[in-house]
């Protein structure tokens, strides 16, 4: 959020926004789809905060009103309007409050973009292999679902942070819930071995707080198991 703010006034909104989150603002400007997607994870996380401030000792009308004037800039509905529009938005005792919001509120453990970016290069070379394989149409499905699960994963850290890892797992864990069937009658291949991997390096790279989740375990001990994985995964849902 504090990044957007320093974005140049005489720029539309998804350029602010697209140079805010890192994204390609050219290519934004003329298709804001990938922008709408992290607006909708942000605007997530700002009822997040709203909600968690909401719980806590302090009174409302100290942040209250500063959530709400955020969340009024964050639509796809203003993409095409001036920043120079908004920056008012960003006055300094809106900074204040939200500072104090997350000086008041548990911080969350960071984790390196570096071992994040090594997980999107495994991620490349699987959906290479997979392109260059020959693994049933069941199988292939499935591991590039779980390898979109994992990249979206990622790429909205930087928005919400570690909720983002955690949630991976949650949906990993249904996409092979809706898939189990097809997948009891398909083979071990070397490509679900390595999404296996790649899983247990996010689970270790999220630290304490996947490594304590217990969805997360247990689809790890899933996902490990093999061809026998959609098996295990009607054994493990009575201990999740």
């Amino acid at each position: 959020m504090l990044t957007v703010r320093t974005q140049p006034a005489d720029k539309s909104a998804v350029e602010a926004w697209a140079g805010a989150f890192g994204l390609n603002v050219p290519q934004s400007k003329s298709d804001p789809h990938e922008v709408n997607q992290k607006l909708f994870i942000l605007r997530q996380e700002l009822d997040l905060l709203e909600k968690k401030m909401e719980e806590s000792k302090y009174s409302q009308n100290l942040f209250k009103p500063y959530i709400q004037k955020l969340r009024s800039i964050i639509s796809h509905n203003n993409l095409a309007t001036k920043w120079s529009s908004f920056t008012p938005v960003f006055s300094e005792d809106t900074i204040l409050a939200l500072r104090y919001c997350a000086e008041i509120l548990d911080p969350e453990e960071l984790i390196d973009i570096a071992e994040l970016e090594k997980i999107l290069s495994e991620l490349d070379r699987l959906k290479e292999e997979l392109v260059n394989s020959s693994i049933s149409g069941a199988t292939y499905a499935f591991v590039m679902s779980q390898i979109d699960i994992i990249e979206n994963a990622i790429r909205s850290y930087p928005v919400t942070g570690v909720t983002a890892i955690k949630k991976a797992f949650s949906d990993g864990f249904s996409d092979l819930n809706s898939r189990a069937e097809d997948l009891k009658k398909e083979k071990e291949t070397k490509a679900t071995r390595d999404l296996g991997g790649i899983w247990k390096d996010l689970k270790t790279v999220g630290g304490e707080v996947v490594e304590a989740d217990r969805l997360a375990t247990a689809y790890i001990n899933i996902i490990n198991k093999g061809p026998a994985m959609a098996e295990s995964l009607i054994s493990l849902l009575p201990s999740v």
